[in-house]
């Protein structure tokens, strides 16, 4: 076998194995597992062998090999994050999502970009050939402050996945890493033209911006259309697969933002595909094996020695941003009228910063090597820190928002220790050769409901007019949907599969709202019920999906809702475990 592809090999076979290893030692420290496949990407990487005087495992030439899978992996998670802006989704929000996306993302700007024009002024007093002292200031606090608005949405994704996390803040914080980095790409765009390249004409700037989303979206098109000739999972997931790299090797060969052209390929492809969450589905079952493999190569790339460099602008920018996050998610959700827990938790959700924000800086380097050097060093070494910390601020930021299981936090551990282990792969050997099985460990009916449902839930105010209703039901994954009154008590559930087929006098539709079609939560369940005794009441029941969890104190008092499928998925655990 040829060198160059035995080392590849390698590499690959480094990379899963290592992930295993690292993935199951960060569930059994309770952190993400995407932290710890970006710990064994960094032990294993060119950066912190050459700190520890030790031969990598994954050189320099073997990651450079594999950059089509991180270019695939990476163009995949922004294609999901664009299908999240679906029109209907965001005219549901209506202004309050610009509101709130304008606001984080103008105090993120504001905020690094003053942090770094007063450093550079008053403390180092760096300049550039060609600038004054000022010049220099201004030029790094536009492009740091465009880059800091940057959020890795791979991070996001995987620690969203992992937790099985789902409810308003979960929506919420993924279609603003969506709007985060379109903003952030065009912005750099706009920025490095009028002060880095201002001899280019205005079209070279329109084909940079537009280009991309320009290829994305007749991907998007075409996309769409073959989607509706095919049928089987298997056909949706080569379409994507194939559909995403087409898009990627063009761009790459014509010099334009394939993350751009990937985002906007998923927005067309989610508007215009009544297939979109079966293409999904699909991808879900395979895009893992991908996803692993990038955040280890992640890991590999980045620079543990940019640490030590990057000074007082660094600190600066890392303080600034982190700030900017958290203020501008709390004056968004305020002027956005949102709850309580976006104002609280979103700003943590949106602190991760790697792919994008490095491509941009690397872009940077090579369009203005006086400046944008020192630059990416700052960027570098910052995201060091943000993609580090920042998928272990995503957990905490959904747990305390109430939107991931209990029963998954619980269950991010080794099912069973070595002896254990050793005793099954036994008794399943037996077993094949015709002895009897062993016997289960666990017993997943002495799980209590508090385990199992999710606490921040969708629920629907008693005065929201039929039509609205009907839109906000349209554009759900429930099909039931709790309804609470101005102080956020119980009233009742809304059944869609009861109400879809209501006709109302076109005279009286105004006046019903959500309370008058309000029913009476007859099959709630309290907190502390064991699964076993609440399966009883869902198998009584098979035709609704959703049981409200209510407070047997406080019969009006809305603790979460158990759904069907988290119930099923508890007693699965330990039969695949």
């Amino acid at each position: 076998m040829a060198a160059e592809y035995l080392h590849i090999l390698a590499a690959i076979a480094i990379i899963f194995l290592g992930a295993l290893i690292g993935g199951r030692a960060a569930s059994w420290c309770r952190i993400p597992r995407v932290t710890g496949y970006l710990v064994t990407g960094l032990l294993i990487g060119p950066s912190f062998a050459h700190l520890a005087g030790l031969p990598p495992l994954l050189p320099s030439e073997a990651l450079a090999g594999l950059r089509l899978v991180s270019d695939i992996a990476l163009a995949l998670i922004l294609m999901n994050i664009g299908g999240l802006f679906e029109l209907e989704r965001l005219r549901r929000w209506k202004h309050r999502i610009a509101l709130f996306s304008l606001s984080e993302m103008a105090l993120t700007f504001t905020l690094v970009g003053l942090a770094v024009l007063v450093c550079n002024l008053v403390v180092l007093q760096t300049t550039v050939p060609g600038l004054n002292l000022w010049q220099t200031s201004l030029a790094f606090a536009l492009l740091l402050g465009t880059i800091a608005v940057a959020t890795a949405p791979a991070a996001t994704l995987m620690v969203i996945r992992e937790y099985e996390a789902e409810g308003p803040v979960t929506g919420l914080v993924l279609t603003l890493v969506g709007f985060n980095n379109l903003a952030s790409v065009l912005g750099f765009a706009v920025v490095c033209h009028f002060l880095i390249l201002p001899d280019e004409g205005l079209g070279t700037l329109l084909l940079g911006m537009f280009g991309p989303m320009v290829i994305g979206g007749l991907f998007g098109l075409a996309m769409a259309l073959w989607a509706q000739r095919l049928e089987l999972p298997s056909e949706h997931k080569v379409l994507l697969l194939g559909g995403v790299a087409a898009a990627t090797a063009l761009c790459r060969s014509l010099e334009m933002d394939h993350l751009l052209a990937s985002l906007v390929l998923g927005v067309i492809l989610a508007n215009s595909s009544p297939r979109w969450h079966r293409l999904q589905e699909s991808l879900r079952q395979v895009d893992y094996l991908l996803y692993v493999a990038f955040f280890v190569l992640a890991g590999a790339n980045l620079h543990l020695e940019t640490l030590g460099h990057i000074g007082l602008l660094g600190v600066a920018y890392v303080l600034a941003r982190t700030l900017g996050k958290g203020l501008g998610a709390a004056i968004g959700a305020r002027l956005g009228a949102f709850g309580q827990r976006e104002r609280q938790y979103v700003g943590l959700a949106l602190l991760a910063q790697a792919g994008v924000a490095i491509g941009l800086a690397s872009k940077l380097s090579q369009q203005w090597p006086a400046g944008g050097r020192l630059l990416e060093t700052v960027v570098l070494g910052s995201v060091v820190i943000f993609e580090l910390v920042g998928p272990l601020a995503v957990r905490h930021g959904l747990v305390r928002a109430g939107e991931v299981p209990i029963l998954s936090l619980l269950q991010k551990r080794a099912p069973q220790g070595t002896l254990e282990g050793m005793h099954s792969v036994a008794e399943h050997f037996r077993s094949a050769l015709g002895l009897p099985a062993g016997h289960r460990l666990n017993d997943p009916g002495d799980i209590l409901v508090r385990h199992v449902m999710r606490q921040n839930v969708e629920t629907v105010r008693h005065d929201t007019p039929y039509y609205d209703l009907l839109r906000i039901i349209a554009h759900s994954r429930y099909d039931r949907f709790p309804v609470v009154d101005r102080q956020e008590r119980f009233l009742g559930m809304i059944n869609y599969t009861e109400i879809r087929n209501l006709l109302f006098e076109p005279s009286l539709v105004p006046l019903v709202v959500a309370g008058d079609l309000a029913t009476a939560a007859n099959h709630a369940l309290g907190p502390d019920m064991p699964l076993r005794e609440a399966l009883k009441t869902l198998q009584l029941n098979r035709n609704i999906s959703y049981f409200p969890v209510i407070d047997p104190a406080d019969p009006q008092r809305l603790l979460g809702i158990l759904s069907q499928n988290d119930v099923l998925a508890a007693f699965r655990r330990p039969e695949s475990s």
